[in-house]
Formats: C-alpha cells, sequence, structure tokens
C-alpha cells in the first residue's frame, strides 16, 4: 500500500456460512489515528465484519492487510498480531474468578512478560483515566454493566495496541450507563488511537466518527465523513435506516 498511514486495509472481502453469504466484496482502508463508525441494519454483517478483522472469523475470501501484514496468510502468527488489535466485546468477557486487577494485568504479565510491578502501576493509572481507581481489588460481579466495560476497555489497553476494535460496546447496557462509557471512548478517540466502531449510538457515530460506514445486506452502501453521511445520505436504505433511528 503505497499510502503509510493505512493501519488496516480490507481487499474483496466475503464471509459465507454455508449457503448464507454474510459479507459480500467489501473492500476500504483504516488509517492510523481514525475513528470509524460502522452503522446499519441487524443481520447487515456489521458484527462479522468486525470479527473478520482479527481473523475471529475466517473470511471465505479476500485479504486483511494489518500494518502491510496479510492476517490471512497460514504463515502468519495470528496470536502475535492480535496482541496489536484491542477488542471490546457488547458481553464484556471478563474472567469472573479474578479480581480487576488480576482481569487487567494476567495478559501483559503472561503474553507480554512485563514485570508485575509495572503491570500493577499501569492498571492503576489506567483505572484512574476511567474512574475506577477504587475498584481494584472488587470482583466483576460487583460492577454495574457501565463499570464492566469500562474494565473491559482497560483491559484492552493494558496491550497497548495499535487498533482498537470495539464491537456494540453500549447495547447490552442500561441507558443511564451508556454515556460513562462512551466518555472513556471519547476520550481515547481524542487521544489519537485508532478505533472501529459497530455502533448503535448514532449521536457518536455522527460527533465523534471522522467517518462512518452504512452496511446493509452484507455490502458497503454508503462510506464517507460522518456529517456528510448524516446530513446527506445518498442511499435510499440509508435514507430510509436514518428515518427510523434518529
Amino acid at each position: 500500500m503505497a499510502d503509510n498511514d493505512v493501519l488496516l486495509q480490507v481487499n474483496h472481502l466475503s464471509k459465507s456460512f454455508g449457503k448464507l453469504s454474510v459479507l459480500s466484496d467489501i473492500s476500504t482502508s483504516f488509517k492510523k489515528n481514525e475513528v470509524v463508525s460502522i452503522i446499519g441494519p441487524s443481520g447487515g454483517g456489521k458484527s462479522t465484519f468486525l470479527r473478520c478483522l482479527n481473523l475471529l472469523e475466517t473470511p471465505t475470501a479476500g485479504e486483511i492487510l494489518f500494518d502491510g501484514v496479510n492476517l490471512c496468510s497460514p504463515k502468519v502468527n495470528l496470536n502475535v498480531q492480535r496482541q496489536r488489535i484491542g477488542m471490546v466485546f457488547q458481553s464484556f468477557n471478563l474472567f469472573n474468578n479474578m479480581n480487576i486487577m488480576r482481569n487487567l494485568t494476567e495478559a501483559p504479565v503472561s503474553i507480554k512478560k512485563m514485570p508485575k510491578e509495572e503491570a500493577e502501576e499501569k492498571a492503576v493509572a489506567l483505572l484512574k483515566r476511567v474512574g475506577l481507581e477504587d475498584k481494584v481489588s472488587a470482583y466483576p460481579s460487583q460492577l454495574s454493566g457501565g463499570q464492566k466495560q469500562r474494565i473491559a476497555i482497560v483491559r484492552s489497553l493494558m496491550m497497548e495496541p495499535e487498533l482498537m476494535l470495539f464491537d456494540e460496546p453500549t447495547s447490552a447496557l442500561d441507558p443511564e450507563m451508556i454515556g460513562e462509557v462512551l466518555d472513556v471512548m471519547k476520550d481515547l478517540a481524542q487521544s489519537g488511537m485508532t478505533m472501529i466502531v459497530v455502533t448503535h449510538e448514532m449521536r457518536f457515530a455522527r460527533n465523534v466518527s471522522g467517518r462512518t460506514i452504512f452496511l446493509a445486506g452484507g455490502r458497503i452502501e454508503e462510506d464517507k465523513p460522518s456529517h456528510e453521511l448524516f446530513d446527506n445520505p445518498e442511499s435510499p436504505r440509508l435514507v430510509s435506516f436514518l428515518e427510523k433511528v434518529l
């Protein structure tokens, strides 16, 4: 790729489950320090697309180049590449049998061989950043949904990723908890983190993302700067979608 700013390049990506085609010939790219939201109707392929980006789902066809490395190549050590890509799920995926400190330090210590003291210092600093430094000894069962999701974001940040993927990070939360998670994501965006966010939060997509992709029927229908996409939708499917959600 000639453009040195491109961190992730997707070329002719398709994904089928048996005879069901979920993604069809998707090509796009994501630049360093860019925040991109992916919106669209349920069942349109958004989460499958996101899961293909770090090979949690194996594409049926196409290639995904992360910093020039083709993740779909059988020669690539996926575990090494995944250390550079953080993922935040809608269901938090914390370890319920570990307290928050262990949830945060387990991967950096065991995978990145970070000294335990250094990992714990880093964990405390990041917990302060999201306003949860008092939860260091708590267990996930003692936290609200919004607190769990903020911890899940911190857990990804502990690995110092170059790219963060968010799969509908607020969809499992009560309405009053959504804001506290979006505030952390806005802070991350402002700090220059490269982020790809599958979301139903249209205000976040419009105001925080530099770019928004509308994915429907397994295809990219529109992909443009966020304000342009929301103010001047061209695709009839996007017009119809926005009328329902705004």
